[in-house]
């Protein structure tokens, strides 16, 4: 009897055999005949699953993201308050029980690479989904934190705005002067506790 295909498991086995391929030599540079032999199938089943290569990095990145989801939810109910929660949920070191967090880096680099050529918005449409994913997260952290009395009253819009533009920032920062995960994720941590900090009711 044929074995039973299930499609979903199979396409994510291919975009994860890409994984290491753009992690060393970038997106541009890696083919798809490439990601093909990595995932041990023929080309044609690559395209049987995946339009293009965007299609392959961006499922990629559903998969880290959808992982550090389920770890944070696994952890959220014994996390204390708005800050802790979001001090928490930015701490991509959790990722290291799943991926290796340095290859998550710099496949990351390598996304914001792509995306500052992209001249079809592919990239930068993806990417602000999940940048907006984040503002609407922290955003509700921060009207909890004010709501139970832990947060002064303050502009949410504009305190999340800047969180989400340090993320970003680190994110650049990192791939500019080829910082190690551990240090772009300490600097991140360093940026956001210092902006919550700010606005964190101190005890009379």
């Amino acid at each position: 009897m044929a074995r039973i295909i299930d499609k979903e498991e199979k396409r994510c086995d291919i975009a994860r055999a890409s994984i290491n391929l753009f992690c060393e030599k970038g997106i541009q540079q890696t083919s798809i005949d490439e990601i093909a032999k990595s995932a041990g199938v023929a080309k044609g089943t690559v395209y049987l699953y995946f339009k293009n290569k965007e299609e392959i990095i961006f499922a990629i990145w559903n998969i880290i993201v959808e992982q550090h989801l389920l770890a944070f939810e696994q952890r959220v109910a014994s996390l204390k308050g708005a800050k802790e929660k979001i001090m928490s949920f930015f701490d991509f070191a959790q990722c290291g029980n799943l991926f290796d967090t340095q290859k998550i880096l710099h496949l990351y680099q390598h996304f914001v690479s792509a995306m500052l050529i992209d001249k079809t918005g592919l990239y930068t449409s993806y990417f602000e989904s999940f940048f907006q994913q984040d503002y609407d997260f922290i955003s509700v952290c921060l009207k909890e934190g004010i709501a139970s009395g832990e947060l002064r009253e303050h502009n949410v819009h504009l305190l999340t705005q800047s969180i989400v533009l340090v993320l970003k920032g680190v994110l650049i920062k990192a791939k500019a002067t080829n910082m190690t995960f551990v240090d772009a994720q300490a600097l991140l941590s360093e940026e956001i506790l210092f902006l919550l900090e700010n606005f964190t009711r101190k005890p009379a």
